[in-house]
C-alpha cells in the first residue's frame, strides 16, 4: 500500500493556464509533490537574495570578476588517445558501471561563452536551487545530468569506501603512486605526470589510474590540476563494474558552484564591496563540470542557441555542441527576461535525427506499475522527479524538482516547503535512495504541453510585483467571460483558483462561447472534453509584444531608440 505522504505524483482536476498564455480551461492535471493550497504564508515568499534585486548598471563583461572553471578543459590529443585505448578494453565494464557515455563525453570540446554563463547565473536563487525569471522558474535537473552528462542516478554513493581487502590494497597502491609523483620536482600530484606514468604502461593499475584521472580532471576537479585521493575508492569500484550514482554528486557540485558564483556576482555588482578586494578583482575557482550549465542554456533557450552539429546515429547528445561557437548576444539579461515563449521545457523529448529517446519519453501517456522489475531507465526518471538530498564530496545540496515540474512534462502547482535532511551524509543518502512509494509511475506523452495552476500564476505575479518587476514582462491573465455571480459560482464549485493551461488546447476541445456555466462545471478530461477560451487575435498579441520590447529597449538604451521607434510606427 502506498504512503500518500511519500508519493511523487498528485493528480486532480484543475483550471489551468499556459506559462505564457491567458486562456484558462479545465482538465485533469498531474503535479509533482509537495504542493500547497494557498498563496499566503511564509512558504510562498520570494526568497531573499533574489536575482531580480541585482543592479542592472553593469554588464557581465564589466564586472571585476575572474572565474576559473577547473573542469572546463580543452581536449588534448594525448587524453583522447588514452580514452580510445581504454574504451577498446573496458567498454563493457563502463556500461555496466553506468559511466561509458560520461567518459566518452570527455573527448568533446565545449567552447566557453562566459557572458552567457554569468548572465544565467545572475538568475540563480540559492534557496530554491532554480533560475528565477519573470516568466517562471527553471533549473538544471538530474534528467539533464543523465542526458547531457551521461552520468547515472542509480548505484552506490560516491562516499562508499573500498571495503574488501583486495580493493583496499589497490587503493593503497594508487596512493603510493601519487606520493612518488609528489616527491618529484613537480611537488604535487600533477595530472600530466600521472598520465605519463600510467598511459600505455601495461601496469595492472592502469585502468584504475585512468578513471582516477578522469574523475579528477572532468568530474570532481582537484586543486591546481592534481589527482585527488578522495576519488580513488570511486575509481576502483567503477573499474570493477560497480555502479556509482555520480549524477547526484555532479549536480550537487553544480548547485554549489552556482551559489558560489552568484554570491561573487552580487559582491562584484556592489562597487563599495569591490573597494575592499585586492586589486579590485574578485577571484573564484569552480570545480564542477560547469560547462553543463552552458549546454543546458543552449538546449532550452531558442533565441540563445547557436547552430548545433547534426547528430549521427549513435552519437551522444553532447556531440551537438562539440566545438560550436556561441552567438554574439548584446544583452543576455534582456534576452533571458523575454525568453518565456521561446523556452523549451522538454528539449530531449523532441524528435531529432540521430537521437534515440530514453524510455521515459512516450508517444502516449502510460502508467507503469512500480516494483522490483521496474526498468532502470524508468526508475531513473522517478528519481529525477522526486525531492531529495544530493550528496557530494563534503557538501549536500537540496534537490527540488517540484518547482520545475514542466521540465518533466508535468503540470506546475504552488511548490510546497521541503525540510532539510542534510545533518549527516548517510541520512541524506538514505533519503535519496529510498524506494519509490507510488504504486504506479506516470509517464506523460512526450509532446504534451504542460501548464500552471491559476494560483501559481497569481503567486508569481505577486512575487515579481514585490520586487518591482515590470508587469509588461509578465503574461496577463484573462478571466472567464460572464457575470460576477457566475464566476463566483464557478470558483466555489470547481475551485477555479486551483487550475492550469497547455500552449495548444487539446484536439476536440469545446469553446467556452458555446457553453453555459452549468455545462462548464460538468466538463472534464475524464469525459474526454476540455475547455478552451478564445484568445486575443494574433495581430494584437504581436503589437503588444512589439510595444513591450520597444519600451524595454528605450529604458535600457535611451530615448534615442524610443523616438526612432515611434517615427517608424507613424510611417507605416
Amino acid at each position: 500500500m502506498e504512503d500518500p505522504s511519500e508519493t511523487i505524483l498528485e493528480v486532480g482536476e484543475r483550471l489551468m493556464v499556459s506559462p505564457t498564455g491567458r486562456e484558462p480551461y479545465l482538465r485533469i492535471a498531474h503535479f509533482l509533490k509537495p504542493s500547497i493550497n494557498s498563496i499566503r504564508g511564509p512558504n510562498c515568499e520570494l526568497p531573499p537574495f533574489s536575482p531580480c534585486s541585482l543592479p542592472s548598471s553593469l554588464k557581465p563583461q564589466d564586472w571585476p570578476l575572474k572565474v576559473t572553471f577547473s573542469c572546463w578543459r580543452y581536449r588534448h590529443k594525448i587524453w583522447m588517445s588514452w580514452v580510445d585505448q581504454m574504451a577498446s578494453l573496458h567498454q563493457s565494464t563502463w556500461k555496466k558501471a553506468g559511466i561509458f557515455e560520461a567518459v566518452m563525453n570527455s573527448k568533446y570540446h565545449i567552447q566557453k561563452d562566459q557572458s552567457l554563463v554569468l548572465g544565467i547565473t545572475e538568475r540563480w536563487c540559492s534557496e530554491t536551487k532554480t533560475f528565477v525569471f519573470p516568466w517562471g522558474e527553471a533549473t538544471v535537473t538530474l534528467e539533464d545530468v543523465i542526458v547531457l552528462g551521461g552520468y547515472s542516478v542509480l548505484g552506490d554513493s560516491v562516499l562508499s569506501p573500498a571495503e574488501s581487502e583486495d580493493l583496499q590494497e589497490v587503493e593503497e597502491n594508487l596512493k603510493e603512486a601519487r606520493r612518488r609523483i609528489v616527491a618529484t620536482k613537480a611537488k604535487k600530484a600533477c595530472q600530466s605526470v600521472w598520465i605519463k606514468t600510467f598511459m600505455n604502461s601495461g601496469k595492472e593499475l592502469e585502468h584504475q589510474a585512468f578513471l582516477a584521472c578522469w574523475l579528477s580532471r572532468y568530474v570532481f576537479a582537484g586543486v591546481h590540476d592534481t589527482i585527488t585521493e578522495h576519488v580513488f575508492p570511486v575509481a576502483i569500484q567503477l573499474a570493477r563494474g560497480t555502479r556509482i550514482a555520480l549524477a547526484p554528486a555532479v549536480l550537487a557540485s553544480i548547485y554549489r558552484d552556482l551559489s558560489l558564483l552568484k554570491e561573487k556576482i552580487v559582491v562584484a555588482t556592489n562597487s563599495k564591496s569591490c573597494k575592499d578586494v585586492k586589486d579590485g578583482v574578485l577571484e573564484l575557482t569552480l570545480r564542477s563540470p560547469f560547462y553543463l550549465v552552458q549546454i543546458w542554456v543552449w538546449e532550452r533557450f531558442i533565441e540563445l542557441q547557436p547552430k548545433p552539429n547534426v547528430l549521427n546515429y549513435g552519437d551522444l547528445r553532447m556531440a551537438r555542441w562539440d566545438k560550436v561557437n556561441g552567438l554574439k548576444i548584446e544583452n543576455v539579461r534582456l534576452s533571458l527576461e523575454l525568453a518565456g515563449e521561446g523556452f523549451l521545457w522538454q528539449p530531449y523529448a523532441m524528435a531529432m535525427g540521430g537521437w534515440k529517446f530514453p524510455k521515459f519519453y512516450s508517444e502516449k501517456e502510460i502508467w507503469v506499475p512500480v516494483g522490483p522489475g521496474l526498468d532502470e531507465e524508468l526508475l531513473s526518471f522517478a528519481r529525477c522527479m522526486r525531492v531529495s538530498e544530493l550528496v557530494g564530496f563534503g557538501y549536500i545540496e537540496q534537490y527540488l524538482p517540484h518547482r520545475v515540474a514542466m521540465q518533466f512534462g508535468m503540470d506546475q502547482d504552488l511548490p510546497g516547503f521541503v525540510p532539510r535532511l542534510n545533518e549527516f551524509p548517510d541520512i541524506a543518502w538514505n533519503d535519496y535512495c529510498k524506494p519509490i512509494s507510488d504504486e504506479k509511475l506516470y509517464i506523460p506523452p512526450r509532446l504534451f504541453k504542460a501548464g500552471i495552476t491559476d494560483r501559481y500564476s497569481d503567486w508569481k505575479q505577486s512575487m515579481f510585483d514585490q520586487q518591482g518587476t515590470s508587469k509588461s514582462i509578465l503574461p496577463e491573465k484573462r478571466r472567464l467571460n460572464g457575470s460576477k455571480t457566475s464566476l463566483q459560482s464557478l470558483t466555489k464549485k470547481k475551485r477555479a483558483k486551483d487550475i492550469v493551461v497547455p500552449h495548444i488546447p487539446p484536439k476536440g476541445s469545446k469553446s467556452l462561447e458555446h457553453c453555459s456555466i452549468g455545462q462548464l462545471q460538468t466538463l472534464s478530461c475524464s469525459s474526454g472534453q476540455d475547455l478552451e477560451i478564445p484568445g486575443l487575435a494574433l495581430e494584437k498579441r504581436i503589437i503588444r509584444l512589439e510595444k513591450v520590447i520597444a519600451g524595454l529597449k528605450a529604458a535600457r538604451f535611451g530615448s534615442k531608440f524610443s523616438k526612432k521607434s515611434k517615427k517608424g510606427h507613424s510611417s507605416t
